[in-house]
């Protein structure tokens, strides 16, 4: 075999038993490999006849595999005959190709692979094969249609901003927290939505389900009274001193407007600029560390600007405390939880929150009362994991990403795809599977609904 026939035949992942003739061209812009193939058919593939003539070469162009950096098209020369029984004109088909695809099966195999990773764009990758964006979303579309995974033993539901340009602006996604795999991202999280997709579900799947973990948001009990009455509902720990922190913050903020009169007074630039120090869990504070602060005046550690920032004013130093007080009644473990009434200890919890005459305090004294027994069943471990909504937190990090690279993608269902194809470590393509329908957004999807509030009561 010729030597640099052998190369390019490695190089571009062909076949030498199809092919007769290989050559290559190369400018500054792309490369032009030109490939001649062998004859591969033997009879009619109208009537069977074997009585087949040669009429010349049919020549395609395919997108393939970029090489040295810049784009390649593949000049095909395929046979060409004509039948001497029934006067057609069939053709060989092209080895190298699938239907209706105007790309190289190799190239149609690394575009998917390429697209796998939540930092993969289609321009990039259009960019990389001298294509255009919308034709890589559209063999994306082709061949990745994901299905819904079936529901777990521990479901755990959250939402995350999708688009300020569509009506569903905030879909729902489910996950299971055992293997953390994606089961399914739902249009919203709008009860109308969800309680439909629920409803499709098989019963006997829905049975199955034995714990649900959301955060504090109403939107999800009705579904447990509808399909999930005998599941347990847990809210997110993680929300709840989320919250927890919030109102803490809303209190610092509120305090520090008494000070807003004198801009460069103590009170107010410590709570200004210090404040992420209050906010932080008290253990990680650093109390060993002595350095200089501007504001202060003299050397301290970082549990020393917070002790100073609670001398400040007297409601930011109780609705500190009360914020270390939950965060110790929630870091109860696994082992200790039976050297407690966990009841007893949030109702006394709930009571000093109440008391507390902070306005933000009282209003987290009413909502752990809301939540009380879904955060009492948050206690809950899983091969000594406790069950809580940090498996999607982590996950919707990369969504964030992957809808941040697309640059405002708005059809949510190539959107939900790229999602549970990127996020799912063993979702794949199918190529035997061809998805003739494009996926288009439908017009409905495309109103703005500013109607579509947040249905938080927190």
């Amino acid at each position: 075999m010729d030597k640099n026939k052998k190369i390019l035949l490695k190089i571009f992942d062909l076949d030498d038993d199809l092919v007769e003739n290989v050559s290559l061209e190369t400018d500054m812009k792309r490369n032009t490999l030109y490939v001649k193939f062998k004859r591969t058919m033997n009879y009619c593939s109208v009537c069977g006849s074997v009585k087949l003539l040669s009429k010349g070469y049919y020549t395609s162009t395919l997108v393939g595999c970029p090489f040295n950096g810049k784009p390649t098209l593949i000049k095909c020369k395929i046979n060409r005959f004509v039948c001497k029984n029934c006067g057609s004109y069939p053709v060989d088909e092209n080895p190298i190709s699938y239907k209706n695809t105007n790309m190289t099966r190799t190239a149609v195999i690394t575009i998917l692979n390429e697209l796998k990773p939540y930092t993969a764009t289609y321009s990039q990758i259009a960019n990389r094969f001298g294509t255009s964006t919308s034709h890589i979303m559209n063999l994306f579309d082709r061949y990745v249609r994901v299905k819904r995974k079936k529901l777990p033993r521990v479901l755990l539901i959250d939402e995350f901003y999708f688009s300020r340009k569509v009506k569903f602006k905030h879909p729902t996604i489910l996950m299971n927290f055992e293997n953390n795999v994606i089961i399914d991202v739902i249009k919203s999280r709008k009860q109308e939505v969800t309680l439909e997709y629920f409803f499709h579900i098989p019963k006997e799947e829905k049975e199955a389900v034995e714990f649900i973990c959301t955060d504090m948001s109403y939107t999800f009990k009705p579904l447990l009274q509808l399909y999930f009455p005998h599941s347990t509902l847990l809210v997110d720990h993680f929300h709840v001193i989320k919250y927890i922190n919030d109102q803490l913050n809303n209190t610092r903020i509120r305090v520090m407007r008494k000070y807003s009169h004198d801009k460069t007074s103590l009170n107010y630039r410590i709570l200004k600029n210090k404040y992420k120090l209050l906010l932080k869990n008290e253990e990680d504070l650093d109390d060993e560390t002595y350095k200089n602060d501007h504001i202060l005046g003299f050397t301290t550690t970082q549990s020393g600007i917070v002790y100073q920032m609670t001398l400040l004013d007297d409601e930011i130093n109780r609705a500190y405390k009360l914020k270390e007080l939950y965060r110790a009644f929630d870091s109860i473990t696994k082992k200790e939880i039976n050297n407690y009434d966990m009841e007893k200890e949030l109702n006394s919890i709930i009571k000093q929150f109440k008391n507390s005459n902070i306005e933000e305090m009282i209003e987290v004294a009413e909502t752990l009362k809301n939540w009380k027994q879904e955060i009492l069943n948050s206690f809950v471990w899983i091969k000594d994991r406790r069950i809580s909504n940090g498996p999607i937190e982590g996950k919707n990090h990369y969504i964030k990403k992957i809808l941040y690279n697309g640059n405002g993608m708005q059809n949510f269902e190539r959107a939900r795809n790229r999602i549970l194809y990127s996020q799912n470590k063993y979702e794949s393509y199918d190529l035997d599977i061809e998805y003739t329908d494009s996926i288009k957004m439908k017009k409905e999807d495309l109103l703005f609904n500013d109607d579509e509030t947040d249905e938080f009561e927190e």
